[in-house]
């Protein structure tokens, strides 16, 4: 009786704990209720139930992840709502203690739902035993690539010929001039595409049908990688409605089609990414002794996929160096040479291509030092009237002060208009990292601020920055979640026109990508959130290990060294997020994968 008593007073006392987490929470959302209301009573009431039902027959280890996995959800929804708030987090030593303070209470209330959520993956059987007929390898390829591709066709009907967003009137204005005109600032490889369907177009005699190509060019290849990963799917999962959601979240799901049609490099970048995952997975669990089979396309895609994007070389460099670390045995030599390989071959097929192109424009690398600029910035924004003389030298030295006033927490573009790169940060990166850290111990919470705010849309669910940090609606330049604006203005030549061939779709489809509409719907509205599919993929990894599946979490580990390099970058728009948003159903598949890697197949 008395430790019964004792566990009541003990849920009692964590039900309140947890009340005060979400009054803490839902003050900074700006909610006046519940704090002092009769809510809070029905609300700690609720949690009460929720904890009390918690099975107590459940491992140490079920509690621990439940409970870590539930205090950095709530430590992300602290940190996100007082920047969306106060535009900065709780300043000083006690100010971050108050941080984890009000995290830890708020993540009592989270628990039950991790506590739902390792209960789920635990019930995950260890085998799946197949379930009806079986339907052939390329018969789900094929089925999955047609079915794929007819879907986006009115989505391409609707943006006829292209999307000419972000870099793209950029990169066709050099294409429209010449080879020697491309700028390695844009993957060259990309802009040499570009130029081939313009090619193309003018033997036609029109540009527009040019650009139709290259969109359906690119559909094609994406759909394809698609289709790969539905097949690998099946073969994993043994399910049917496996695959067909899939397919259906491939061909249906608005930012994943308009995705398609935008004429910049992530569309292709994003299908290499997945081909590449795909490959490391057969590799892994479905070759045996003959690995090589799948390593020479591996390392093809990882070439391609470095070429379209530069900080890919990066990933694909510490996904080798971690691999010595998380393989055993031969295996770990074997991937290290092999992503040696791939990063020789990436580099060399990007200098490759400068030269045989014969341009000599090379971009700047500014871009991966984005957070210390607006690291910089920041602190010249909030203190360049009070800072120490020695300070306010060295912030403008590297950020000028011109550009203090342009400072936009979420976007590094507008700081870096201030950055002489070439004469003052490129010779000596040594003194800059000095200096660098000289102005952050004395200003660290700008600092940490400075990188949260970057950030924010990768980590923070309810994140609005990356639809609205350069305005949004159809009357605003299209920007919103997707930017859409179409431009391929140029002095030299005609241009590009959007002719769409279904507007209606075209009106529908804006309402969401520009508009937003999505706020507005309940529940569905988590889908259109770039930190619900890092989130997945987090809580992917997280799963296999607890699983205790290392064979399979570690396939996870190059996409997750390549989320580090996203978080070095300028900003966080959606087209960052598209590689893992397509790549998490084929991760999360790998929750289904024997423990053995053993499971397969034999087609009928």
């Amino acid at each position: 009786m008395e430790r019964k008593t004792e566990r009541q007073i003990i849920l009692i006392a964590a039900a309140l704990a947890g009340t005060c987490g979400v009054c803490y929470l839902l003050g900074l959302a700006g909610t006046v209720y519940p704090d002092f209301s009769i809510l809070s009573v029905f609300l700690a009431v609720g949690i009460y139930v929720l904890l009390r039902r918690i099975p107590r027959n459940q491992s140490k280890r079920h509690y621990v992840y439940a409970s870590l996995t539930g205090f950095f959800f709530s430590l992300t929804l602290i940190l996100g709502y007082q920047l969306d708030r106060y535009g900065m987090t709780d300043v000083g030593i006690k100010g971050k203690a108050l941080i984890l303070f009000h995290s830890a209470c708020l993540s009592i209330a989270v628990f039950p739902f991790g506590d739902m959520l390792f209960r789920a993956i635990d019930r995950i059987p260890p085998h799946l035993e197949e379930k009806g007929s079986f339907w052939r390898s390329g018969a789900v390829f094929g089925v999955s690539f047609a079915l794929i591709f007819l879907m986006w066709i009115p989505v391409w009907m609707a943006y006829y010929p292209i999307v000419m967003s972000y870099d793209f009137h950029r990169q066709v204005n050099e294409a429209y001039r010449g080879w020697i005109w491309f700028n390695s600032y844009q993957p060259l490889i990309h802009t040499w595409l570009i130029w081939l369907f313009l090619q193309i177009g003018g033997w036609f005699g029109s540009n527009e049908i040019g650009m139709g190509l290259f969109t359906l060019f690119q559909m094609l290849l994406v759909s394809s990688a698609m289709a790969y990963a539905c097949t690998a799917i099946y073969r994993i999962g043994k399910r049917k409605w496996m695959v067909l959601s899939t397919v259906l979240f491939y061909g249906l799901f608005p930012f994943c089609s308009v995705s398609m049609m935008i004429g910049t490099k992530d569309a292709i970048f994003s299908g290499l990414f997945l081909t590449f995952i795909v490959l490391l997975t057969e590799r892994s669990f479905f070759c045996g002794k003959r690995k090589w089979i799948l390593e020479i396309p591996m390392v093809v895609t990882a070439v391609l996929m470095m070429m379209f994007r530069y900080n890919a070389l990066y990933a694909m460099a510490g996904f080798g160096v971690l691999s010595l670390f998380f393989q055993k045995g031969r295996e770990r030599i074997r991937i290290f040479l092999l992503c040696v390989v791939m990063v020789a071959g990436g580099q060399a097929a990007k200098e490759g291509i400068q030269h045989g192109l014969g341009t000599e424009i090379r971009g700047s690398s500014v871009e991966k030092y984005s957070v210390l600029i607006q690291q910089f910035a920041r602190v010249g924004y909030y203190h360049g009237e009070d800072m120490d003389p020695e300070i306010y030298r060295l912030v403008d030295k590297y950020v000028s002060a011109e550009s203090w006033e342009r400072h936009m927490p979420a976007l590094a573009d507008a700081s870096r208009s201030g950055v002489d790169f070439v004469r003052v940060w490129e010779p000596d990166m040594g003194q800059v990292l000095k200096d660098w850290l000289q102005v952050g111990l004395e200003y660290p919470n700008e600092y940490i601020d400075a990188f949260l705010c970057l950030t924010e849309g990768f980590w923070f669910v309810d994140d609005r920055t990356y639809c609205e940090m350069q305005g949004w609606g159809v009357d605003g330049g299209r920007h919103g979640a997707i930017f859409t604006g179409n431009s391929s203005a140029s002095d030299t030549y005609e241009g590009i026109q959007h002719i769409s061939k279904f507007p209606w779709l075209e009106e529908r489809l804006e309402d969401i990508v520009s508009n937003n509409s999505f706020y507005y719907w309940p529940v569905i509205s988590v889908l259109f959130k770039p930190a619900v599919y890092i989130w997945s993929f987090v809580l992917i990894l997280v799963g296999l290990i607890y699983q205790r599946k290392p064979r399979q979490a570690y396939l996870c580990l190059f996409p997750l060294v390549y989320l580090v390099t996203m978080l070095l970058g300028p900003t966080v728009q959606f087209r960052y997020v598209v590689p893992f948003m397509i790549t998490v159903p084929m991760l999360a598949v790998l929750l289904f994968f024997s423990a053995d890697g053993s499971q397969s197949h034999k087609d009928s």
